[in-house]
């Protein structure tokens, strides 16, 4: 007989089905944005991040803003006897976080690469723009190159804080005539904040024809002469001799053919040495020397009566 199991006493009370143990949280995805806005003004950049994770919010903000001064000083000609520029350059961090500065230089079309190449380029950090002058000393932590080869400049700048460089150029002797237009950059950065680069545009000049080697010849064992040629100059143009800053005492000379005599009297060991002597003959302008129009090389030499004598060099 097929039927159904009888089971009998009480039926036990039905319930929720129990849960498996709570298992471990699952990490929770982070997940970050960034979006940088350049601002028109001042060259500022700002960032915004948001970050989420389990069971906590972290919601941070900052800015870097680069504010940088002008170069005025340096925007000039090489003339005369002004054979150097000196200017300082500031900046400033007007945002709200600590950040680093960096330069960078490169030079536009039209430069001479030539003249580029033979202008000095230094800048040292100095402690406000007033102490930045065209005779002060070239200070610690100075960097230098040329204008083909531009020194960087860096530093770091707390929120609010500024930094100034003092920046000189120079040419050189044989410096060729010719234009230069060097471009300053310079940048600031907190991690992948970064404010808009600032340019700073320069043009120089250099109008000074690089100095001609003097001609030396003798005139027996006493003294000796230096020519050269003034026919780029106007034949009323006069000039002197220096060594260094010291003007020798001999007399100006002008006309299509001047020429200096070199004596020991107008040469004497004080203070001029013994030795190889370089004399420059300056073009002269109210008394004053101005621009290097040639330069030569002397000494002295004793004879056998310990006798002082002005030789070519």
């Amino acid at each position: 007989m097929t039927g159904r199991r009888v089971v009998s006493g009480p039926r036990p009370a039905i319930g929720p089905r129990p849960r498996s143990a709570p298992r471990s949280a699952l990490a929770a995805v982070v997940v970050g944005v960034i979006v940088g806005v350049a601002l028109a003004s001042g060259g500022a950049a700002s960032a915004l991040w948001t970050v989420s994770a389990t069971l906590t919010e972290k919601v941070g903000t900052g800015a870097v803003g680069l504010t940088a001064g002008t170069v005025d000083g340096l925007q000039a000609d090489y003339s005369g006897s002004t054979r150097s520029l000196t200017a300082p350059w500031t900046f400033t961090n007007s945002g709200t976080v600590a950040a680093t500065y960096s330069t960078r230089g490169s030079l536009s079309s039209g430069s001479s690469a030539d003249l580029a190449a033979s202008i000095a380029v230094v800048g040292w950090p100095v402690s406000a723009a007033s102490a930045c002058t065209s005779t002060a000393a070239v200070g610690s932590g100075s960097v230098s190159g040329t204008w083909s080869a531009v020194p960087n400049l860096s530093g770091s700048l707390a929120a609010k804080a500024s930094a100034t460089w003092c920046l000189r150029t120079s040419i050189a002797t044989s410096s060729p005539t010719g234009r230069v237009n060097p471009v300053l950059t310079v940048s600031l950065a907190a991690g992948s904040w970064t404010a808009t680069p600032q340019d700073r545009r320069i043009v120089q000049n250099n109008t000074i024809v690089p100095a001609q080697t003097a001609v030396c010849r003798t005139d027996g064992e006493a003294y000796a002469w230096l020519d050269f040629d003034p026919s780029t100059r106007a034949t009323a143009t006069r000039y002197a001799t220096y060594v260094g800053s010291t003007r020798i005492s001999n007399n100006e000379q002008t006309g299509d053919y001047p020429h200096f005599a070199f004596t020991r009297d107008n040469l004497p060991k004080d203070p001029f040495g013994d030795g190889l002597i370089g004399v420059d003959i300056r073009v002269m302008v109210d008394g004053q020397p101005t621009d290097l129009m040639a330069v030569g090389t002397l000494k002295v030499v004793y004879d056998q009566y310990g006798t002082r004598n002005i030789q070519c060099g």
